[in-house]
């Protein structure tokens, strides 16, 4: 059953970068995203209290996991929206597969005796680094500040660093979950989460205001092209994908649990391959491969120690 529970989850988080890059062609990336967290709160909204589970956390604690959100939800969600209107969803599921390096490297930089550095870690550290590198090659193998400066090449660049920067962003979000459920083992993680998407959806759509304006009342009529889309991001990648994460964590522990990082860029690829007819280049295939043994060698090494 658990192993059943593994792929879902997999497939739910592969497939949400599918979802992501029609929505952004219709509705404007940061509204999209905002609309995704908010339709999530609703269902959980139902749920949790099906499950007898608080919606609030303790006051004392509650301003951290408010700031928790803004690096788990707000911040991931409005840059990785952004970001695929100029990239394909293989290449945002292959940036995604980073986070344990970040992990890893915040971890080791402000949270020193947690994580223990071994030549194993570096050395699979270094492999993960060598892999982003070769994905962010250019197509045309040009210098890469010349990709930054020049369009048309620009955009997709920039659009890899804001996904790439989403990876870093849900990498604090880790060690800062982390610290809370360390120190705070007396709240119940589904209300952690409830609580990080209602403050993440708040400060989401205040920036969504400010930059993209009160949005088009069109793009709330009933659409199939929207409206399914946003549904599944909500209700499956966001609500159901990380409860069943949760129980998997309950289940196997956080080490083998989180193993599904693993196989969401080869999911989203797939997806990507058979859905959008999108191959990957060479370089994104190499630097998928390379990244993804970084990361197994990195996580190999912390169960060892």
């Amino acid at each position: 059953m658990n192993i059943l529970l593994f792929v879902l989850v997999a497939c739910f988080w592969g497939g949400s970068f599918i979802a992501i890059k029609p929505l952004v062609e219709i509705v404007p990336p940061m509204m999209a995203a905002s609309l995704r967290i908010g339709i999530a709160i609703l269902f959980l909204m139902i749920l949790f209290p099906l499950m007898k589970i608080p919606l609030t956390v303790p006051k004392p604690i509650r301003w951290r996991i408010w700031v928790t959100g803004l690096f788990a939800f707000a911040a991931p969600m409005g840059l990785l929206f952004w970001g695929e209107r100029s990239i394909n969803p293989g290449l945002a599921g292959v940036l995604n597969g980073t986070v344990p390096l970040f992990v890893f490297i915040l971890g080791a930089l402000f949270t020193p005796g947690v994580e223990i550095i071994t030549r194993r870690k570096i050395f699979g550290l270094m492999l993960g680094l060598v892999g982003v590198i070769i994905i962010f090659l250019p197509k045309d193998h040009g210098p890469l500040m010349n990709s930054l400066m020049n369009s048309p090449v620009n955009s997709s660049v920039w659009g890899a660093v804001a996904v790439l920067l989403m990876a870093v962003s849900y990498a604090v979000s880790v060690l800062m979950n982390r610290t809370i459920f360390t120190r705070h083992p007396e709240v119940h993680p589904f209300s952690n989460l409830f609580q990080q998407l209602i403050f993440g959806f708040f400060a989401l759509l205040t920036v969504t205001l400010l930059i993209e304006g009160w949005p088009q009342m069109e793009l709330f009529y009933p659409s199939v092209q929207v409206w399914l889309p946003l549904f599944y991001l909500g209700v499956g990648s966001t609500s159901i994908a990380f409860v069943l994460f949760y129980k998997l964590i309950k289940e196997w522990g956080s080490v083998r649990a989180s193993t599904v990082t693993y196989i969401i860029p080869a999911a989203t690829i797939m997806f990507d391959l058979i859905w959008n007819k999108n191959y990957p280049a060479i370089n994104e295939m190499i630097g998928v491969v390379i990244v993804t043994t970084g990361v197994v060698i990195l996580n190999f090494s912390a169960r060892k120690v």
